[in-house]
Parts: structure tokens; C-alpha cells; sequence
């Protein structure tokens, strides 16, 4: 039977299953009752089903099946691939062409296993799951193999076709997403423009032809390129063209612009542009520009490949449709929103960017045969603490199907105990988007936990709800206080405690929940060091940060990590850790705290970068009619500026003791998005070094003075922050070095030329 696709003819997942009364039994009493039966010349994936069919029966029952490449006498033989009847494919295209799609047939006279690609190997994946496998999440630990010496199937004719023809992850660990069946072809598309935008050859172009790059200011300048040249063209066709000629098999190259900012200004690029704004990168979309170029290049690659692909990333301030433009449908893109919130999901009522998100899915899904989704299913930038986003997956992925996505390729984080189970739940999502996610989460809690499973199931509920339920959107982990608050802590920390009370602490339901306790306690010691930053006690913030070093540890211990080392390493490093680390340097050894700021602060935007010639860093100002904001305990997306960009403006009156006066005094700042200038008592005193988050110290020994100290700070904000975060992000404090030390003045150097 053949069954319609939908408007795309490419989204629909069959399943259909037939089951019988009979079982038929695979081992008995832990002996072998089925053989294997291999082709004389197995493929590879033929002998992978083969081997890995073995190893799990013989794991779950004590038997090892025979193999060969004929019946075994008095054995249940198992038929693998083009050992099956060949008209087996015939029903199995009756229902799909894709590849992975498979069928699973359970007679009480034999087994047959086959499918186009590697739906065999996804028919045995299937057959396994029967039996009860179970992989969560890659490991030992992830992995559920339940034990019982006789295993037995029933009889069925199950056939299962992707919803999906492309379905990725991109992360390593591509057995245990071969064993959730993910598979099919991959999205190619990449950064840059070839030679033109290699490091090794870009430097040589830019010096023999600046003009091949970027007016930016009347100025050519090494970052993005100057499409609209007939050169670049041309190079980039034979760029492509070699390509090709050197990978017949390849049906698309990836193309697009370097990535970030610094696009052509020149009149001939910006006369390609449909004149669409982006809000969210704050720039003009340079989309058509683009769609023009890539048309170039596949016009002046077809006289020798006229079906090959471009494949770029639908992105930053590419992101919108083309107005004006019509791409080739030689042209694929994938959907790469990094701007729009990662939290929530595209439905939710509550995060309207997201659903802005749909609507671009839809858009493009009109012009684009074959639209891909590289998403984030990771917290951007976040160092590995609880993100569990059930709720997100169940409407972006069927709502995917809906758009007309023909494939995955998203960006995910190896943190595998905190995010658990989300991607086995995006897995088994991209294979059938109507999967029922309810039943699966159950099925987790119950395969997974064991005994443990009813409170584990309300602390997994919990937490999601959390995400999705929260009115906050910023990236990495600066909601996380919010999106956490101590009730729902408290409430987690209680289903855990039943949970753990359930089950022996080294059986193997115990290390899952410990290993899920051990997530909680690093987001419990992330949260309890920046509470302490944001009243100032920075010596608690350092031992907090000690805390949440020695969990994560205990995290990076398992194999794998259940957090990924890189990830927590660069980004506490790049986001947290120096300012928790040289605040509490700063206020202990001998060092004096004289005065620290306050978390709210007397607050001002400045979008026109007019507060200079107004004044508004004079200590004698009162009017303007300043509000109040917070610096370290809210980011400045969750108080109202998600997409905000341009300067604002800080002010906070201190009161330093007498004796400071005559002592050498230093304000440190432990971290700004992005560049700051800082005035006190109506004097400049210095600007930041221009690192975002990084801290900054400036001497004000010559401006301060005995009781009240006027502060005043502008943070200008203006490039694309996918994190939504501006302003301070960190506590300001005015510190005294003991006597006869050098204040730490790390990395500082002066931008006041680049100050706006």
C-alpha cells in the first residue's frame, strides 16, 4: 500500500505495525533458540546489525547467537539485510523511498530484518526495544539493559519510515545516535567563501586585491567580501568547480559569509540589498545580497554540474527572506537563529520571539525545496547547568514538519547529565515527529530509575516546567537565579532525597539518581556564588565558585562526561570566573573594601550617544528623569532590554570612610557588556579595555574623596550579543591595595579613541 505524502512530499513518518497473537522466543532459560543468517558477502552496516545484535542478546539473556550465512537446524533463524527476501524492499517502498526506512517481520517460522540504507540496522534497534534496550544517553550509564534468560518477540510486520530525511546531532557520539536512529544525509553549509576566506590565503588576496573585501567607512578592510565584484564571483565558481571535480559524490558545497559582522558598504553591494531591516542583529539584512551571489556562482558552475548545491546558514543578519531576490532551488538553507531565545519553545505564549521563529520557518519552507534547521538545543555559552527543554522539542520538531524542514544538523552540548532526557526526546522526535512524548518521558523515568522513578519523573517535570514557564530569555546562564528561583530548588532537592531513599546508592538506578543529584548541587553552588556576588561578599562568591569547581569534577569524571570539560572550562573562565575570582583577591590578603556599589543603580538610555554633551556624568545632575536597574542579579534582558543596543548609562552616589582619603584607591569593576567609561565626582577617570565580562580596575586615588562619591558609568552596547545581555553584569566596589603592593591591573589597555 502506498500512502500519500504531504504538500512537500517529504514529511510524512508511516508507521505501520501488525502484531500477532504468538511470540516467538530469541533465547530460553539462557540458551540460544535463534541463529543469525548473513548474506555470503555481508555489507558493512549488515555486519554491524549482525555483531551488535549478538552483543546485546548475550548481554540481556547470558546466550550468544550463532551466526552464518544459512538456517541453523533446530534454531529460529534471523534473517539480516539481502539475506531477507528481497521483496521485502517492495513493501517497504510501497510505504517510503527514504532512506533508513525498514521493516521488521516476526513469524513463528523466522525473522526478517531489512531496509533501504541503514534501516536494517535501525530494524534491529527496533527489535531491541522490544526487548526492552534503552539508550538515554551514550554510556554505560545511559544505557538500560534489561536481564532476563529467555527473550522472546511478537510476531508482527512492522515498517517505519523517518519523518525526517536528514536527522543530526552535532556532537560526537554518533554510535549512540545511530542506535536512536539518527542518519541520513548531513547539511554541508559552512563560513566563508573559500580561498577567499581560508586563513592561509585570504591575508595574500586582501594585500594583491583589497577591492575582492569589504568597504567598511570608505575603507577596504579583511572581513567579509565585496559579493558584488564579477572576480569574486569568478573565484568563487572555480573554487566551486574544484570542489566538485575533486568530490563527485558530494551533492552540495557550503558557502556564505564570514561569520559576524563587517559587510560590504560599497553602492554596488548595498544596491543589491532590499532595504529590510533585521531588528534582532540591529543591522540591515544583507539576505537578497547574498541569494544574488550564490545564484552567480551555481549560473556560472552549470555548464559542467548543473544539479550540484550551495548550502548556507540562514543567520545573523541573513536570517529574514529575501524581498526581493528569488533563489535558485539549487540553493538550500539552514535555519540558524542564534539571536532568538533558546529557552522556550516556538508555541509558547510566553517568549514571542519564538514564535517569530516559526514564522520564519514558514517563509522559507515557501521558497526553499529543502530547508534545514542547525539550531541550538544547547543553552548558548553555558557552562553545563540543568537545561532540560522537553517542552521546546515537542513543538519545534512537529512544528518543523509543519515548515517544511527536510532536515536536522543542530548544535548541541555533550552536557549529558543535565540536559537528560532531552536528547533521547529530540531523537525519538526527529525520527517520528507524533511521537508521544508523554509516554516516552514515562518510559524513561521507569526504564532509567527504577524503583526511583515516580519521584524522578516529578523532579524532570519540575525543571522542565521551570524553563518553560519562565519569563526569561537570556542565554548562557544568566537567568538561571530566576529561571531557578530557591522554592523550586528546594522542591527539586526534596523529589531527589525520595528519590535516593528508593534505591541502594551503588546500584546502578542509584548512580543515575546521584549522578542527577550531583547537576542540582553545581546549579545550587552556580546560583549560591552569584547571590553572594550581588550583596557584595565576595569571599562567599570565591568559595561558592570552589564548591561548583569540586561537583564539577565529580561531573567530568564519568565516562563520558556529564558535562562537557571544553564547554565548562572556556565559558565559566569567559563569563564567571575572573570576576569571582579577583573580587574576592580584591577585598582579602590585606587589601581594604572602602565602598561597594549596590545592586540597583540610577539608570539611563542613551541611544542617540548624546549623555556626554549633556552632562550626564556630572555629579551635580539630578534631572533626566533616571529609572533604576539592576546589575548583577537580573541581566539586562530580563529588565526589559532583550534587544536593546546602543549606550545607557549608569549612576550611584558611594560613601567612602575619611581615612581612605591619602591612600592609594582603585575602582574595579568585575565585568561590563561590552565597553565602559567611568567618571567620579564629575572627572573621568578611565575607560575598560573593551573584553566583554572581563574585569577592569582604574586608579582614582586623585578623585576620591571623604563621604559621598559620585559614580557614574556608560556602557555602550552595540554589537550582536546573542546572549541578551548589556550593561554591568558584575559588582563595582572601590578597594584599597595593602600597603607598598601594585594594584593587578590585568589586560588593560586604553580605547578612549574608540569610545563612542
Amino acid at each position: 500500500m502506498r500512502f500519500p505524502a504531504t504538500i512537500f512530499g517529504l514529511f510524512l513518518l508511516v508507521s505501520i505495525a501488525v502484531r500477532g497473537a504468538d511470540t516467538v522466543k530469541l533465547t530460553e532459560n539462557g540458551q540460544a533458540a535463534a541463529a543469525i543468517v548473513l548474506p555470503v558477502e555481508p555489507t558493512e552496516i549488515e555486519r554491524q546489525t549482525a555483531d551488535e545484535l549478538v552483543a546485546a542478546i548475550a548481554r540481556m539473556s547470558g546466550a550468544t547467537l550463532p551466526v552464518a550465512t544459512q538456517a541453523t537446524a533446530g534454531l529460529l533463524p534471523i534473517h539480516i539485510g539481502s539475506a531477507a527476501p528481497a521483496t521485502l524492499l517492495d513493501a517497504v517502498r510501497g510505504v517510503s523511498e527514504r532512506a533508513g526506512s525498514f521493516i521488521l517481520r516476526v513469524t513463528p517460522e523466522r525473522i526478517d530484518l531489512h531496509g533501504l540504507g541503514d534501516g536494517v540496522y535501525y530494524a534491529s534497534s527496533e527489535l531491541l526495544e522490544q526487548l526492552g534496550m534503552r539508550w538515554f544517553m551514550p554510556g554505560e550509564l545511559g544505557t538500560v539493559i534489561p536481564e532476563a534468560p529467555t527473550l522472546a518477540l511478537e510476531t508482527q510486520t512492522t515498517i517505519q519510515a523517518p519523518g525526517f530525511v536528514g536527522r543530526h546531532f552535532q556532537m560526537q557520539h554518533v554510535d549512540w545516535q545511530k542506535r536512536l536512529r539518527c542518519g541520513g544525509p548531513n547539511f554541508p553549509a559552512a563560513h566563508g567563501l573559500g580561498p577567499l576566506s581560508h586563513p592561509r590565503t585570504s591575508k595574500q588576496y586582501f594585500e594583491e586585491h583589497p577591492e575582492y573585501y569589504a568597504e567598511i567607512d570608505g575603507k577596504r578592510v579583511l572581513r567579509q567580501h565585496c559579493v558584488s565584484n564579477p572576480e569574486v564571483v569568478g573565484i568563487v565558481v572555480e573554487h566551486v568547480k574544484q570542489f566538485f571535480r575533486k568530490r563527485p559524490e558530494a551533492e552540495v558545497i557550503g558557502l556564505g559569509p564570514n561569520d559576524g559582522a563587517g559587510f560590504c558598504e560599497c553602492s554596488e553591494c548595498t544596491a543589491l540589498d532590499s532595504g529590510d531591516y533585521d531588528a534582532f542583529s540591529g543591522e540591515g539584512s544583507v539576505t537578497d545580497r547574498y541569494v544574488w551571489f550564490f545564484n552567480q556562482v551555481l549560473a556560472g558552475i552549470e555548464d559542467e554540474f548543473p544539479d550540484k548545491k550551495i548550502g548556507f546558514y540562514i543567520y545573523h543578519n541573513y536570517m529574514r527572506p529575501p524581498q526581493k531576490v528569488k533563489p535558485d532551488p539549487r540553493i538550500t538553507g539552514a535555519l540558524a537563529p542564534i539571536a532568538l531565545c533558546r529557552i522556550h519553545g516556538p508555541r509558547n505564549p510566553i517568549c514571542p520571539e519564538k514564535q517569530y521563529y516559526e514564522w520564519l520557518a514558514m517563509e522559507w519552507g515557501k521558497i526553499m525545496p529543502e530547508l534545514w534547521e542547525r539550531g541550538y538545543w544547547s543553552n548558548l555559552a553555558c557552562p553545563g547547568f540543568p537545561f532540560i527543554i522537553v517542552h521546546r522539542l515537542r513543538e519545534q520538531i512537529p512544528m518543523g514538519r509543519d515548515a517544511g524542514i527536510y532536515g536536522w544538523r543542530v548544535e548541541t552540548f555533550p552536557h549529558w547529565g543535565t540536559q537528560l532526557p532531552s536528547m533521547y526526546i529530540a531523537a525519538k522526535l526527529m525520527w517520528n515527529p507524533d511521537a508521544d512524548v508523554d509516554a516516552l518521558l514515562a518510559d524513561f523515568a521507569s526504564s532509567f530509575f527504577g524503583p526511583a522513578a515516580e519521584p524522578m519523573a516529578a523532579y524532570i517535570d519540575l525543571m522542565n516546567g521551570s524553563l518553560r514557564d519562565g519569563d526569561f530569555h537570556a542565554g548562557c546562564a544568566w537567568d538561571f537565579p530566576l529561571l531557578y528561583p530557591a522554592e523550586v530548588r528546594r522542591e527539586a532537592r526534596g523529589y531527589l532525597e525520595q528519590a535516593a531513599g528508593r534505591v541502594a546508592a551503588d546500584s546502578i538506578h542509584g548512580r543515575r539518581v546521584s549522578m542527577l543529584t550531583e547537576t542540582l548541587d553545581m546549579l545550587d553552588h552556580f546560583i549560591a556564588m552569584m547571590d553572594a556576588r550581588v550583596v557584595v561578599d565576595l569571599p562567599a562568591a570565591q568559595a561558592a565558585l570552589e564548591r561548583l569547581d569540586a561537583t564539577a569534577e565529580k561531573l567530568l569524571a564519568y565516562e563520558p562526561p556529564m558535562v562537557g570539560k571544553t564547554m565548562y572550562t572556556n565559558y565559566m573562565r569567559r563569563f564567571y570566573r575572573h570576576a569571582t575570582e579577583q573580587g574576592s583577591a580584591r577585598v582579602t590578603n590585606g587589601n581594604r573594601l572602602l565602598a561597594a556599589c549596590e545592586d540597583e543603580w540610577d539608570f539611563l538610555l542613551d541611544p542617540d550617544s548624546l549623555g556626554i554633551d549633556l552632562g550626564y556624568y556630572k555629579d551635580t545632575l539630578t534631572g533626566g528623569n533616571w529609572q533604576r536597574i539592576k546589575s548583577s542579579s537580573a541581566s539586562w534582558s530580563a529588565q526589559g532590554l532583550r534587544y536593546y543596543k546602543g549606550m545607557a548609562w549608569y549612576r550611584q552616589v558611594v560613601e567612602v570612610p575619611a581615612d581612605a582619603v591619602g591612600q592609594r584607591v582603585f575602582l574595579w569593576c568585575g565585568g561590563v557588556d561590552e565597553l565602559a567609561k567611568v567618571w567620579l565626582n564629575g572627572k573621568e577617570a578611565g575607560i575598560s579595555h573593551g573584553a566583554s565580562f572581563y574585569p577592569f580596575e582604574i586608579d582614582v586615588t586623585e578623585l576620591v574623596k571623604a563621604g559621598e562619591n559620585t559614580l557614574v558609568i556608560a556602557v555602550s552596547n552595540k554589537v550582536v550579543n546573542e546572549l541578551g545581555t548589556g550593561g554591568i553584569v558584575a559588582p563595582v566596589i572601590l578597594y584599597a591595595p595593602k600597603a607598598g603592593a601594585d594594584a593587578q591591573l590585568e589586560n588593560v589597555r586604553d580605547l578612549r579613541p574608540t569610545f563612542p
